[in-house]
């Protein structure tokens, strides 16, 4: 704050003599000087003192700037003392002189009172106006300066914010690369133990497949075994039921007297006017089961007929075979008959095999019809009615297995003995039991054809005949031409004249 200054409007000295030795002073303080010099002025009047009258003037407060008359009061560092001891007044002229002195120096300070006043109150009102200015000036600084502050703060703050950001991204991308990181490894390493325990499972499974594998052959091995012993029982069983029924047939022809030779002969020519019409087999199935049915002969002497002739027919393997099928499924007893002729006709339809046998043209022509037969019979489905064949499918699936399991040497009879039955009973197997024939049959290929291609003298074997259905399997339904049935019914007569037994092919 700026500092006021009162200064009278008059000279500062008159010829010498400062009036005001303090031009600084307050007026608090010039009342006080004013009050203590009316008190010395009375202690004076009252002492009549002879003594003069001191004036002591400050030269360090008078005003060097106004007035500069005097250089000696400049230069002086102590004051000056001013004696008045030549003038003398008496005491009603001092009296006179000190009231006329104290009404000057009244109105004198009046006067002064007021223009300090005056000059107190416009420099109170510059230095009030120059504070509002400063105070104007240093609110708009001030406001500027917040403005400037809050806009620094603003620009701090979207710097912060920005750098915050930046670093919350960065963080963000570093954090993302590391769990990306991670995952990576966590699905590497959860690869690997995948892998591992695949690993570790398929090795399991290998060894237990193995084992199972190694268990089933086993078992099947056992099976085979079984059922070989079976099937030879059976085969037994058979031949001695069928030498039973022979010769309780000869006691009877010789106890009853009779010739049954007029049955035998209409179940022979029955069997010798089969053809693949489908009403025609139904005809010679009614001839033969009639002939069974007729109580003037022994159901033992058709049996044994129908059995011998039939396995000894070279008719169509499929109609004979649906005629078999037939009659075995409305006189089951005949079945075990007919199978004891199949097994003296051919022993590979036990199977069984003779290494030591002999073979020539006509017996591997028994033999190829034979099979043929044999599977035509295993795969025979009878649909309608109510007849069923009771050595079905499945006895032609076991006869597969036992064949290639007790097979012992590869030679023209086996090669001929699997092609002929293959040929009637390899489409039917293969519609049953579908893959699991074609395994065998690969098994077929990888071990019994490459054996075939060594012997060079043994015929080939088509391993994939199965694929079409053979012909004659599905019978017409039209009849033949009665001059076509004649010419079939001569030459089956003249195969019978010529043949009135088979040969045994052992």
């Amino acid at each position: 704050m700026r500092i006021v200054v009162s200064e009278p409007h008059c000279p500062k000295s008159v010829q010498g003599f400062s009036y005001d030795p303090e031009p600084n002073r307050s007026f608090d303080r010039l009342v006080c000087e004013t009050e203590s010099f009316a008190k010395k002025l009375n202690a004076l009047k009252t002492a009549r003192s002879d003594r003069g009258f001191v004036v002591r003037v400050s030269e360090d407060d008078m005003d060097s700037d106004e007035d500069v008359e005097s250089a000696q009061e400049e230069e002086e560092d102590y004051s000056q003392i001013c004696t008045c001891d030549d003038l003398y007044l008496s005491d009603d002229e001092f009296d006179h002189e000190l009231e006329y002195m104290m009404d000057k120096m009244d109105l004198a300070e009046n006067d002064h009172q007021t223009k300090t006043k005056e000059d107190i109150k416009n420099q109170v009102s510059v230095v009030e106006k120059e504070i509002m200015n400063e105070i104007e000036t240093s609110r708009s600084a001030l406001a500027r300066v917040e403005k400037y502050r809050e806009n620094r703060r603003e620009v701090e703050r979207r710097l912060d914010l920005q750098y915050k950001r930046k670093v919350a991204e960065a963080l963000d991308t570093h954090m993302s690369a590391v769990q990306r990181e991670h995952e990576i490894k966590s699905q590497i390493e959860e690869r690997i133990i995948r892998s591992e325990e695949a690993q570790e499972e398929a090795k399991k499974r290998e060894r237990a497949n193995q084992e199972e594998k190694i268990r089933q052959e086993k078992g099947e091995k056992e099976v085979i075994e079984r059922v070989s012993v079976v099937a030879l029982a059976l085969e037994k069983h058979r031949l001695k039921k069928l030498e039973e029924l022979e010769a309780m047939n000869q006691e009877l022809k010789s106890r009853l007297n009779q010739d049954f030779r007029s049955f035998e002969r209409s179940i022979g020519r029955s069997i010798r006017q089969i053809t693949g019409v489908k009403d025609t087999v139904d005809a010679k199935i009614n001839e033969i089961v009639k002939v069974f049915k007729d109580p003037r002969c022994p159901l033992s002497i058709s049996i044994a007929a129908f059995a011998k002739r039939m396995v000894s027919c070279r008719q169509n393997p499929f109609a004979c075979s649906y005629i078999i099928g037939y009659v075995t499924s409305k006189f089951p007893q005949a079945m075990d008959i007919l199978l004891a002729e199949f097994h003296k006709a051919c022993i590979y339809t036990v199977p069984n095999h003779d290494v030591n046998s002999v073979w020539d043209s006509e017996a591997y022509e028994r033999l190829d019809s034979t099979m043929r037969l044999y599977g035509a019979l295993v795969q025979t489905d009878i649909r309608g009615g109510n007849a069923t064949n009771i050595h079905g499918i499945e006895h032609g699936w076991a006869w597969l297995a036992r064949f290639f399991n007790n097979i012992s040497a590869i030679n023209i009879a086996t090669v001929t003995a699997l092609n002929a039955f293959l040929q009637t009973a390899g489409f039917g197997l293969h519609q049953r039991y579908k893959s699991q024939f074609v395994k065998v049959m690969n098994v077929v290929r990888e071990h019994f054809l490459t054996k075939l291609r060594e012997e060079k003298d043994i015929l080939g074997l088509d391993d994939r005949m199965y694929l079409k259905e053979p012909e004659g399997r599905t019978m017409k339904t039209s009849l033949l031409s009665t001059e076509f049935t004649a010419v079939l019914d001569q030459q089956n007569n003249n195969q019978h004249y010529q043949r009135n037994d088979y040969i045994d092919c052992y």
